[in-house]
């Protein structure tokens, strides 16, 4: 007998909460998820991700193609890009170098 586990589309996520995001001095409360990688040309950690749909957010936004913001969670703050918001209403965001999301530094905590 076969039996099936669903699979989450959450689960290579690297971070998924809230968050706040600051946009030209508004702060928005929201949820993101994010998921980091060593981009093996360059050695630059990069992080990408979806923010979930939030009205005020796209109301700020407009018709931008690119908005340079501060991504803050319970971990810590940056700055990030939030680019064109994909069918569903949730807007693109991605950022380089160090993560507003915990990431493991020791070979203990990679196992």
């Amino acid at each position: 007998m076969n039996s099936v586990v669903p699979h989450s589309p959450h689960e290579g996520s690297d971070y998924l909460g809230p968050a706040t995001l600051v946009v030209n001095g508004t702060e928005i409360v929201t949820r993101i998820e994010l998921r980091g990688y060593r981009e093996p040309i360059d050695g630059i950690f990069r992080w990408i991700g979806r923010i979930d749909p939030n009205p005020e957010l796209t109301a700020l936004l407009g018709d931008e193609p690119r908005t340079k913001v501060v991504v803050r969670t319970t971990h810590s703050a940056r700055e990030a890009f939030v680019g064109d918001p994909d069918p569903w209403h949730r807007y693109r965001i991605m950022g380089k170098s160090t993560p507003p999301f915990h990431v493991a530094t020791e070979l203990s905590e990679v196992e």
